[in-house]
C-alpha cells in the first residue's frame, strides 16, 4: 500500500499523491518514509522534498514548517513550497538579492528578532529552491 503525501502551505494545498517512499529535509538530516514507518512529526528546514513514485521523482522546495506521518499518511505543513518544476530561476536570484539586502538592512537598524528569522526564513527558502533547481537542470 503506497504512502500518501499532502503538503499544505497558508496560501493553499500544494501537492495531495500517492508515493513509494517521500524524502523530507528535516534538522536532523534527510529523513526517509516508507510504508509502514513508525508514528513520527518532525520539524522540517529549508529544503527539498523527494517524492517517489513508481520509478519516478518528482521535487518540491519547501521553506520551514512541520512533518507528522501516521500510519501510512505524510502531512507536511509548511510556510512556503513550490515544485521545483515551477521555479523561474532568474526571478528566484533576483527576490534573493532583495531579500539578502533586507536582511542586511535590518540587522544594521537592530529590529526585532522576530523579523530577523521571519527575513532569514524567506533567504533559506529562496536558496533551498535554487539548489533544487540547479540539481533537476
Amino acid at each position: 500500500m503506497p504512502l500518501t503525501l499532502e503538503i499544505i502551505t497558508p496560501d493553499r494545498k500544494v501537492l495531495e499523491a500517492p508515493a513509494d517512499q517521500v524524502v523530507l529535509p528535516t534538522e536532523s538530516g534527510e529523513t526517509g518514509i516508507l510504508p509502514g514507518h513508525v508514528p513520527l512529526v518532525t520539524k522540517l528546514v529549508a529544503g527539498e522534498i523527494q517524492v517517489l513514485q513508481a520509478g519516478n521523482t518528482e521535487h518540491i522546495a519547501v521553506g520551514k514548517g512541520y512533518a507528522k506521518v501516521l500510519g501510512d499518511a505524510v502531512s507536511v505543513l509548511a510556510e512556503d513550497a513550490i515544485d521545483v518544476s515551477e521555479i523561474d530561476l532568474s526571478a528566484v536570484e533576483s527576490a534573493q538579492a532583495r531579500a539578502e539586502a533586507a536582511l542586511e538592512k535590518a540587522r544594521e537598524e537592530g529590529v526585532d528578532p522576530d523579523e530577523l528569522e521571519r527575513l532569514t526564513s524567506g533567504v533559506r527558502f529562496l536558496v533551498a529552491q535554487k539548489l533544487a533547481k540547479g540539481r533537476r537542470r
